[in-house]
């Protein structure tokens, strides 16, 4: 009888390879296969360009297609999909390493998987990893939380509807995935009288990362999806 396989969801954290933890690298090379999320079939994984870095040998890929669309039933056929695809790993005895960028309980679609996988009975662990938000706090050298500061992390990406009550409520807000909605954010922040409190960080640890203190002057073409803003009432620098 054939023992089913484990799944693991591995975050590899924002970019830096070194920020790869060495549980995340352990169980990446004791897995069977890698499971790649993409968003589209033409282009490459962000979080296994990162793996590969910290990888001594080359590793089984298992591509998952996930779409970014606002059609729900779009979003849920790619989720079937990519269940099924690990299940008939996971069935066969293999372990399956679900990697994603970050931390997998933070906005990640590994998540929707992993309950469902472990609903159905399989054997499931979540692997931590660093977060966006945090690498970026690093990266200015600033605090994300100082003594009672309260602190929000809103996915700004898709709507701008809560983001002036949470500003008028929260001590430190970050916002990620601010490239789509920039603008709007943008009059947000003048209204509110925050924008000199602002910074965004593009890409955070990647080569061509970007850091913009001046909101004002940040495109929005030139930015990356992967893009967070950190917003704080004491300031940011």
């Amino acid at each position: 009888m054939i023992v089913a396989g484990k799944l693991y969801g591995v975050g590899v954290g924002p970019g830096d390879p070194e920020l790869v933890t060495l549980k995340a690298k352990r169980i990446l090379e004791k897995a069977d296969y890698i499971a790649m999320p993409k968003t589209a079939s033409d282009k490459d994984s962000v979080a296994l360009s990162i793996a590969e870095e910290v990888l001594d040998t080359k590793k089984p890929i298992l591509e998952l297609l996930f779409f970014m669309s606002f059609d729900s039933e779009v979003v849920k056929a790619g989720w079937r999909d990519s269940i099924s695809k690990i299940k008939e790993k996971l069935d066969k005895g293999k372990d399956v390493a679900f990697i994603t960028l970050g931390d997998p309980t933070v906005y990640s679609t590994y998540m929707y998987i992993h309950k469902e996988i472990k609903n159905q009975g399989y054997d499931t662990e979540i692997v931590p990893g660093i977060t966006s938000f945090c690498a970026v706090t690093a990266k200015l050298g600033i605090s994300l939380a100082e003594n009672r500061e309260s602190v929000a992390v809103i996915p700004s990406a898709y709507e701008c509807k809560n983001i002036e009550t949470i500003l008028d409520n929260c001590d430190n807000v970050v916002m990620m995935k601010v490239s789509r909605n920039l603008p709007k954010i943008k009059e947000k922040l003048k209204e509110i009288g925050l924008m000199d409190k602002a910074v965004l960080v593009s890409k955070c640890g990647f080569p061509d990362e970007i850091i913009q203190y001046d909101i004002e002057k940040a495109m929005e073409k030139e930015l990356s999806y992967f893009t967070t803003m950190i917003v704080k009432r004491k300031g940011v620098k």
